[in-house]
């Protein structure tokens, strides 16, 4: 799964360590698989799909994930549910500890069946590094499905992530995409510098349109406000640089918040904490 831009960042022996423990988890038939690749930082999982469901966790650095419908980050306290057969990217913005789940369309009825960020429990975490040490690597090689049959450890240990799955709720992780030509360039632009502070008024002008306009095909389609759905992207992407050692100030300042003050009360109402009691959360 190497791209021709993680050739280019990365010598070929990391390259060719990483595609060499990959294999076809299609073809596995067992109900929960987890797969664990470590991964460094800005490599690039290309636009892909599957036939099984993806629960994408971390249990240390901080990726996000991407499909047409919106944007998802996960710092260690958080994973990421994709449905599946739908289309997705990945970017390890901060060295990556990879532990995916590879889960079965008929595992569970009641699984997610849209894309979502959800907690990571005690008990959650426990048991993905469970499974990990109970089904040891070896590339290019799969696990052979006996070792996943009822009444095994792996078997028991399946059937409660399944549980913990469907049990664990939504998080506010979560950027949503538009698909109006209008917001597009607008959304383009904030995400390529999110300290630019221009105003609601002045981003209308730019794409040749009103204000009220403006407001309501963000509401429409995203569910959120102009100035909301900019802030949650300041906050996601905040993540990274406050898992890289950033101070709190210099990446409220970089971001393009007024002041650090208001920068932790937004990470407060996105994150339920503030950005230091995370960065203790996540250590």
């Amino acid at each position: 799964m190497t791209l021709h831009g993680n050739a280019l960042r990365f010598p070929p022996a990391i390259c060719d360590a990483i595609d060499a423990q990959w294999f076809d988890v299609d073809a596995v038939p067992v109900p929960v698989l987890v797969v664990p690749i470590n991964y460094p930082t800005d490599w690039h999982i290309e636009l892909h799909h599957h036939r099984k469901a993806q629960l994408i966790y971390c249990c240390a650095g901080v990726m996000t994930v991407e499909t047409t419908h919106g944007q998802w980050v996960a710092p260690p306290n958080r994973c990421v549910w994709v449905p599946g057969g739908m289309e997705h990217e990945i970017v390890i913005n901060q060295a990556a500890a990879m532990r995916t789940l590879y889960v079965a369309p008929d595992a569970r009825p009641d699984l997610p069946r849209l894309p979502c960020t959800l907690a990571v429990s005690p008990l959650l975490r426990e048991l993905i590094l469970a499974a990990v040490i109970a089904t040891p690597g070896i590339a290019n090689l799969a696990p052979d499905p006996k070792d996943f049959a009822p009444g095994t450890p792996n078997g028991h240990i399946a059937d409660v992530l399944l549980d913990q799955i469907v049990a664990m709720p939504a998080s506010d992780l979560y950027l949503p995409y538009p698909s109006d030509r209008r917001l597009l360039p607008i959304c383009a632009a904030l995400a390529a510098n999110p300290a630019d502070r221009r105003s609601l008024k002045e981003w209308a002008g730019r794409v040749g349109t009103s204000d009220r306009t403006i407001e309501r095909l963000f509401m429409q389609e995203t569910g959120l406000t102009f100035h909301r759905w900019r802030e949650q992207m300041r906050v996601l992407k905040s993540l990274t640089l406050l898992s890289s050692g950033r101070a709190v100030k210099n990446v409220a300042l970089e971001l393009g918040f007024a002041n650090p003050s208001t920068f932790i009360t937004m990470f407060r109402k996105i994150m339920g904490v503030t950005p230091g009691a995370y960065l203790k959360g996540a250590e």
